[in-house]
């Protein structure tokens, strides 16, 4: 028997919401910042929206975090001027990105801190979020043949990351 059932017994549905409620809150009350992984996929408007809303709710600031993958794209393109010119790439599409999400914050009247680093994503991500720093991402569904043959972040990330970590699933 779990200890939130032991606490229950002899409560009532009313109390026992209560108590869910007031956990919910002392939980809140405890995170620091929201931190979102982001990049310039579609998917991202509606991992936003909801970290957005959360951030809105609970009175917290975002922390844009946008992985440039240099070591992988080393491993794919040979460190010369082509992947220089990658890189510069990708560096500007970094900056849109963080710009239209800083823009979209502002709007809301939610502070949006951008931050761009170099390295490989799921180390990065655990990186920046300290204990009671919550991270919101997007996970893509992967089956079997995918999962091995590719490195998952996101479970990588809940998996090692000290941090609450909340998950939407993307196409």
């Amino acid at each position: 028997m779990s200890l939130k059932s032991r606490i229950a017994l002899g409560k009532t549905n009313k109390e026992v919401q209560k108590m869910e409620e007031k956990n919910d809150e002392a939980k809140r009350s405890t995170m620091n910042r929201i931190i979102v992984p982001v990049d310039s996929s579609p998917e991202m408007d509606k991992i936003l929206e909801k970290a957005f809303n959360l951030a809105k709710e609970i009175g917290r600031n975002i922390v844009a975090l946008y992985v440039i993958d240099t070591p992988r794209l080393t491993e794919v393109i040979p460190s010369d001027g082509i992947s220089a010119a990658w890189e510069s790439i990708l560096s500007s599409e970094s900056q849109k990105v963080l710009n239209d999400i800083e823009r979209r914050g502002k709007k809301l009247g939610i502070l949006v801190e951008k931050k761009v680093v170099e390295g490989i994503p799921e180390k990065e991500i655990i990186k920046e979020a300290k204990k009671n720093d919550l991270i919101i991402m997007g996970c893509k569904s992967q089956g079997l043949f995918d999962k091995l043959l590719t490195n998952n972040v996101c479970e990588k990330i809940i998996n090692q990351s000290s941090s609450s970590v909340m998950t939407y699933q993307m196409k």
